[in-house]
């Protein structure tokens, strides 16, 4: 049977960060849950070098977009890595983070190359039950969310990819994300699935730092067939939009 830990944790990540001598250059992340978007992101810093830290990550980046420093990372694929990853960069100074990644739509309001960003999750990961009990929603920050909402809306333009504000599905099981539910959810207002965006608002939230998710369709559930998007011309389009629009959002903020 499952319990909710409060007690004391045995192993604290801030006291991990301080023995390795972990610290952020600035403390504003954009965490980008594919290498497509991490690498997108890195050439469009200025004086952009690769770095090292101590976390579940393929890559770690730093330099400066618009004059102000930030930090980038590609964290390992699933909750569990991209949780553990926030953990290190909250305990090394990181303090607005955003989460920049893919969904596969559940509703034909989307369509592949559109855009959702997240404003409430349905939790079927498992990481976020270690930090909250089960009937809690997690949701991003506000005001982080409407500025990225915002700001993705302005690049895209005239462009014809649909920008929606709706709930996000993260699952630890891939291969389950079975029709029922998707139809069952999206009832709901659940607009999207991934693997991360659950864990990673709810370890915001727990940890009192600013965190805000957008993501491009990369595939539809909701048909007869699953159809994917994966590497087409129109989904790198909007992975490009989303990019630079994490980056404008995080640096205006605050």
């Amino acid at each position: 049977m499952f319990k909710l830990g409060y007690s004391k944790p045995i192993i604290n990540p801030s006291r991990l960060a301080s023995g390795k001598g972990l610290c952020l250059p600035c403390s504003r992340v954009v965490m980008l849950l594919t290498d497509f978007m991490f690498k997108h992101a890195m050439r469009l810093l200025e004086g952009v070098k690769k770095v090292r830290y101590y976390a579940p990550a393929s890559g770690f980046a730093k330099g400066r977009y618009s004059g102000v420093e930030v930090f980038l990372t590609r964290p390992f694929f699933g909750a569990p890595a991209a949780a553990t990853t926030l953990e290190m960069l909250v305990a090394g100074g990181g303090r607005v983070f955003v989460v920049v990644g893919e969904v596969g739509a559940l509703n034909p309001v989307l369509r592949i190359g559109d855009v959702l960003v997240p404003t409430w999750g349905l939790r079927e990961e498992g990481v976020s039950f270690h930090y909250m009990p089960p009937n809690y929603i997690p949701k991003p920050d506000r005001e982080l969310a409407g500025k990225l909402f915002r700001e993705v809306r302005r690049i895209k333009g005239r462009r014809k990819i649909r920008v929606v504000k709706g709930g996000v599905w993260s699952t630890d099981a891939l291969f389950r994300e079975t029709r029922d539910k998707v139809v069952e959810y999206s009832r709901i207002g659940v607009l999207g699935v991934d693997m991360e965006s659950t864990a990673l608002m709810t370890v915001a939230a727990y940890r009192k730092v600013k965190l805000a998710v957008i993501a491009a369709v990369s595939d539809e559930l909701y048909g007869e067939e699953w159809r994917k998007g994966f590497g087409t011309r129109k989904l790198r389009r909007t992975e490009k939009i989303v990019v630079k629009a994490a980056l404008n959002t995080i640096t205006q903020y605050g």
